[in-house]
């Protein structure tokens, strides 16, 4: 959501309206938009994610000129019911108050004819609305300062160095009376400049609407980013939340930029909302040119609001005549560990403190002052007394029984202003002093004194006796602390102490003080008086605290209350609080003494207090009441929990937060009003949560930054809140109006019911019954005698009803055609069930258009129920109402017209009617005329028709050609233009009355017609000539398979053979198949006939040349053929025949012998058989190795073979010698020794060519 925030002089003049949008703002003017984008600086977040520096904050502005529109002046639409007040700067000209808040934005005829509508309701988004006749291409939107400007995928893209603006891409409507009609659009980018671009046009009769969206990415941090400090409330119940706001300032120039904006890093921001939270009343800014925060907030009985805070700014809203308008600075803040910068900004120029006073309405200041010396002034920064987070910002603005503001806080200042009578008139020593001061209302007089010792001390929470008497609550780490009047503890504990001090009403003397504290560490942050004066103080501690007897305690725990008596002389009780874990749990935030003596406590703890000191604070094991509003913690949330009068018991307490984000305040103070309400600012949703509890009806149920946003609520711990609903809705239908009432009240014990009807009960949860119709208020007094609060009262509307029965008005009948609208009563609710003719079934008075009688239904539903009701529409049925049939006449003809169904008629043209009146004028047109009548029916229905009156100006002149055919072929015949057709019967003609017949004759034959019209007939014919082929194919034949054979074919001039793909008149072929052969014959006209050709095939012939066989030399070997036909061998040299089955081969070398058969119808085939030649092997007997050279060797001789090896074995088997070549022998020796004469075996290993082996043994002889 964005809302529109009018100028009153807080920004520019130029600048009629800003929005907030996600990363900057957005700048209505007369003629422009202006946006301000930005990114980098502090991320607003909290703890050790700031412990460096922020990141430069950068900036980009860019601007969007409606080129030529009219200066059309921007008016706020969808008020709110708050307003705005920002006081930026120390220049009430400056100041803009009562700022009203708008949702939407409208300016008129900013182009002729052309509005522009800005909604930030639903996101951003504007439309252009165009009205009828207005020319839309009127709107040209120049873009300047931006670094790039593009249209991609149908959407306009706006780049900066800070980020997008992306609008999508627009919808574009009309209304119309059937409904919304969508309008084609898109952005038309030129240059700089962009239109609308409506490729298919619109209606201009109509409205047209065009609409884009915007939407926002890519930026880091956020103007809207929120943290709460303090909360206080007035006696009407309101709450006044205030927190710091990082913000942004409208640019000088456009373009990127790196400025210091005009509120520093952070502004104070206070909001005044309604008592149920449901509205803001107002909300206002505060601040200048550098930081400031706000600590402690008070309302006085006038609803006037006074802030105590700090600030850095050297220009921080004054008002003339205040103690102090100008800024006295310090030091830079830089912090320490756990410094200022984890709150994501510095103080440059050092710190003072601002009392600021507001008027009721918040539209004015009433008064505002600075009041501080040369140091830092307002903020507790030093150690260890900034032991949790926030709790840099502590200190309290009270107002004294005089309604005059006195505050108690802390300065580092050794000039402070302080009193001629101050009971300490200077700087005690060390870091810091508690400091406490009143002032008049109009701000201008200052009493004030300093508190403290040589260490470090602070200021926190400040209060009032029943004498206006001061009682101040701080801590310290000063030994040397003055010690006034006879103290409940006199001396000093160690590390730091609380302290309570007693001062005069008029600050001029100091009473009675105390230290609060052990040997470790100990604060006090709040202090409360009760009815009797006595003191009551809040605090934490790491030592062994006191636990008084008969009082509700934790043992363990790190937080305290302590009760003194009035002098702070005497401890009265004390008790210890918290989970018993031996370390602070909680940062005190709120605190209360009721008149009843009722203690209220708020406080906080969780992963944010790690930041500082506090490393181990949870929420996790804090007691809790078994009616407690939550239960459950996450660790991070806040505790809220009222102990009964002298902390005799826990009364009640309960869990505060969300699941998901580390709820905390910021620091400054929160309250509880007299009654136990507690009024706490929360800094809440960080990291863009929304998971921080909200009310129905809440102003905000959601967070609207990219971080942090200030939440605030209101809870009554133990005031009795009175709550009524009913079992169902809130009414009740007679007879037998009963109610069931539900009783949601929390706390009382007492219940008055009054149901508005002059009877009541005591009851719980009471029923009733109403007897009478009406509106009766029921209100239910809630109290509780035994408790110290006061009573509650909820009322409730309830409405008794009477039953409603659904009726319909009569309605008359209805021509076909018509339309009549329809109108039932009896509830809210009307659904009519579907029929023809009804469009809209969901209102009470639809239109209904019936094509026929139709009933319609409606089911009629009110808060007692549903009824149903319906209607017969009756439609009118016109039978036999017409104005005739057409009719044909001669020029200078007459024709009578034939209406009928009617009791009027009024013809059309009629000048060439004897009577336009008549149902059966004569009619004498000299050229074609259509007649127009208009008939009125009995029933008073309406009914048009016309009749076409034909004039001919002659007899027709048929022209029929010859033409010639292909027989089997058919011929469209055209006879011409006529009014009658008479073909004379003849072979091939079927459709003798038609102008175009479709004729197919098998010889030559001539077709006769005869045409005529109104002015006569004529004959004429045509002679459709037949032609044909003869085709021949030749020869059917039988053929051996892949023989050659030749077709042939004539009676034409063109061929085409099939299955074969000749075109020739004829056709060679080698067929592995029988087949028959088509020929298609066509002659020079195209007529064409069809031939066949038979081929057979005789069976193939068959041939077997027998098995292969092995010959050695000299040897021959029988071939042997087998097949049916007679044999030729090749090759015949070493055959004993050639042309007989089975010759004998002699080869002298392995051959390949081949066998051709040839049967008796001549067909032929071949096969082959191989002869393999061994060629003979010669070993011999005998060898005589003497050296004489004659038969010296032993060897083996062998032809025709692949491998051979000879091997020779000795008597013993032993073998001697071995060799694998065929040239290989034997010298008669063992291994270079002469073998004796003996008889040796040898053995021969061979293979022949065709791949057999073979072995052979035999013997040889040695002789020497």
């Amino acid at each position: 959501m964005a809302r529109f925030t009018e100028n009153r002089g807080q920004w520019p003049g130029q600048v009629a309206f800003r929005a907030l949008v996600p990363g900057g703002a957005l700048y209505v003017e007369q003629r422009a938009f202006t946006y301000i984008l930005h990114t980098g600086g502090p991320l607003a977040k909290h703890g050790h994610a700031h412990t460096g520096p922020s990141q430069p904050v950068h900036a980009h502005a860019f601007r969007v000129h409606f080129e030529g529109a009219a200066s059309a002046l921007p008016q706020g639409g969808n008020a709110a019911a708050h307003y705005e007040n920002f006081y930026l700067g120390n220049n009430p000209a400056k100041w803009g108050t009562r700022c009203g808040v708008f949702g939407e934005i409208s300016m008129t005829a900013l182009y002729p004819g052309i509005d522009l509508r800005v909604d930030g309701r639903h996101g951003l988004k504007y439309d252009f609305e165009v009205a009828a006749g207005a020319d839309p291409t009127a709107i040209r939107m120049r873009f300047e300062g931006q670094t790039d400007l593009r249209v991609k995928e149908g959407r306009l893209v706006v780049h900066t160095t800070a980020g997008t603006v992306t609008e999508e891409a627009p919808v574009a409507w009309q209304e119309t009376p059937a409904g919304r009609k969508a309008v084609r659009c898109s952005f038309l980018l030129e240059g700089d400049c962009v239109r609308f671009e409506l490729p298919e046009g619109h209606d201009p009769a109509l409205p047209l609407v065009i609409d884009p969206v915007l939407s926002f990415g890519s930026y880091s941090g956020s103007a809207a980013d929120n943290f709460g400090f303090t909360a206080t409330y007035d006696d009407e119940g309101h709450l006044y939340g205030g927190g710091i706001v990082f913000g942004s300032g409208y640019p000088a120039t456009l373009g990127v930029q790196d400025p210091t904006f005009n509120g520093g890093i952070i502004d104070i921001g206070i909001t005044k909302f309604a008592p149920d939270g449901s509205a803001l009343i107002w909300s206002t800014y505060i601040g200048g040119n550098a930081n400031e925060t706000p600590h402690s907030l008070v309302v006085n009985s006038g609803h006037e609001l006074y802030l105590l805070g700090s600030t850095g700014s050297a220009d921080f809203p004054t008002t003339a005549g205040a103690y102090d308008q100008s800024f006295n600075g310090g030091t830079m803040v830089m912090g320490w560990t756990g410094m200022m910068g984890g709150y994501g900004y510095n103080h440059d120029n050092g710190t003072d403190i601002l009392v600021a006073h507001f008027s009721a309405d918040a539209t004015s200041l009433i008064a505002s002052t600075y009041v501080g010396g040369s140091g830092n002034d307002g903020i507790n920064n030093t150690l260890p007394l900034t032991h949790n987070y926030g709790d840099h910002f502590r200190g309290e603005i009270a107002l004294d029984p005089l309604e005059h503001p006195v505050v108690a806080t802390s300065t580092q200042s050794t000039d402070m202003p302080v009193s001629t009578n101050a009971p300490q008139a200077t700087f005690g020593g060390g870091a810091q002093d508690a400091f406490i001061f009143r002032l008049d209302p109009s701000l201008s007089t200052l009493v004030a004194t300093y508190y403290g010792g040589t260490g470090t001390d602070s200021g926190y929470g400040v209060q009032f006796d029943s004498n206006g008497q001061v009682f101040v609550a701080g801590s310290t780490a000063s030994s040397d602390l003055p010690m006034w009047g006879t103290s409940f503890q006199a001396s000093y504990g160690g590390n730091a102490d609380g302290y309570v001090l007693r001062a005069a009403a008029d600050l001029s003397q100091f009473l009675s003080s105390t230290f609060v504290g052990t040997s470790a560490y100990d604060q006090c942050f709040f202090v409360q008086l009760d009815p009797s004066d006595e003191v009551y103080v809040v605090g934490q501690t790491h030592g062994n605290y006191p636990v008084s007897a008969g009082v509700y305690s934790n043992p363990g725990s790190s937080q305290f209350i302590q009760k003194l008596d009035h002098d702070l002389s005497t401890s009265q009780w004390s008790t210890r609080i918290g989970s018993g874990a031996g370390d602070e749990d909680i940062a005190p935030s709120a605190f209360l003494v009721s008149d009843c003596g009722q203690i209220y406590f708020a406080g906080w703890g969780g992963t944010v207090n790690h930041f500082v000191l506090a490393d181990n604070s949870t929420t996790l094991g804090l007691p809790v009441t078994t009616d407690a509003f939550q239960s459950t913690t996450d660790g991070s949330d806040f505790y809220l929990m009222v102990l009964q009068a002298e902390a005799v018991s826990l009364s009640y307490a309960t869990f505060f937060g969300g699941n998901q984000s580390s709820e905390h305040v910021d620091g400054g103070t929160s309250r509880f009003d007299k009654h136990g309400t507690v009024y706490q600012a929360v800094c809440a949703g960080c990291g863009g949560n929304d998971d921080f509890p909200t009310t129905p009806g809440a102003w905000s149920a959601t967070n609207n930054s990219f971080n942090c946003n200030m939440g605030v609520f209101k809870f009554d711990l133990v005031q009795p809140t009175a709550q009524i609903e009913v079992d169902g809705p809130p009414f009740a239908c007679l007879p037998g109006a009963t109610v069931s009432f539900i009783n949601l009240s929390v706390g009382g014990t007492v219940f008055d019911w009054d149901f508005g009807d002059g009877t009541g009960t005591t009851a719980f949860e009471p029923q009733h019954t109403y007897t009478s119709p009406g509106t009766y208020t029921v209100r239910l007094v809630l109290s509780d005698a035994d408790v110290c609060t006061s009573n509650d009262t909820a009322y409730m509307d309830i409405a008794v009803l009477s039953p409603e029965p659904a009726t319909i008005d009569p309605v008359p009948t209805v021509c076909p055609g018509g339309s009549i609208q329809l109108q039932a009563h009896g509830g809210q609710v009307y659904q009519w069930l579907p029929a023809p003719g009804l469009a809209d079934m969901e209102v009470a008075d639809p239109v209904v258009q019936p094509t026929a009688t139709t009933t319609y239904t409606v089911v009629v539903t009110d808060s007692c129920g549903t009824d149903t009701a319906s209607i017969v529409v009756i439609v009118t049925d016109p039978i036999g109402v017409g104005a005739g049939a057409d009719t044909t006449i001669c020029i200078g003809g007459s024709a009578v017209l034939a209406a009928t169904g009617g009791g009027t008629y009024s013809w059309t043209p009629s000048a060439t009617l004897d009577d336009p009146g008549s149902a059966t004028p004569v009619a004498s047109p000299v050229d074609t005329t259509n007649y127009q009548v208009l008939i009125t029916t009995p029933e008073g229905c309406e009914v048009e028709d016309s009749v076409l009156v034909i004039v001919q100006m002659s007899i027709p002149q048929p022209a029929l050609a010859d033409t010639v055919i292909c027989r089997g072929d058919a011929v469209q015949l055209v006879a011409g233009e006529g009014d009658t057709f008479a073909w004379q019967a003849t072979a091939g003609i079927t459709q003798l009355n038609v102008p175009d017949p479709v004729v197919s004759p098998m010889a030559p034959t001539i077709f006769v017609v005869q045409v005529g019209n109104s002015c006569g007939a004529l004959l004429d014919s045509a002679f459709v000539d037949v032609q044909y082929v003869t085709a021949i194919a030749w020869p059917d034949t039988a053929v051996c398979p892949d023989a050659p054979v030749v077709l042939y074919a004539n009676g034409g001039t063109a061929y085409q053979w099939s299955p074969a793909t000749s075109s020739a008149d004829s056709l060679v072929l080698a067929p592995a198949e029988a087949g028959i052969y088509t020929v298609v014959v066509w002659d020079a006209l195209g007529c064409s006939d069809t031939a066949t050709a038979t081929v057979a095939l005789f069976p193939a012939a068959t041939v077997t040349a027998g098995y292969e066989g092995t010959v050695d030399w000299g040897e021959s070997v029988q071939l042997h053929a087998f097949g049916n036909g007679t044999f030729h061998w090749s090759p015949d040299s070493t055959l004993s025949c050639a042309d007989c089955p089975g010759p004998s081969a002699s080869p002298e070398s392995t051959t390949t012998y081949t066998v051709e058969i040839t049967d008796v119808n001549g067909c032929k085939a071949t096969d082959r058989v191989t002869i393999y030649f061994r060629g003979g092997l010669f070993v011999p007997n005998t060898f005589t190795p003497n050296a004489d050279g004659v038969n010296d060797r032993f060897f083996a001789l062998m032809d025709e073979v692949v491998e051979f090896r000879l091997l020779v074995f000795n008597r013993w088997g032993q073998q001697i010698f071995a060799t694998e070549h065929r040239e290989g022998a034997w010298d008669g020796t063992y291994r270079g020794l002469e073998s004796p004469i003996d008889t040796y075996v040898w053995r021969v290993d061979y293979t022949l060519t065709n791949g057999s082996p073979h072995t052979v043994f035999g013997h040889v002889n040695l002789v020497r």
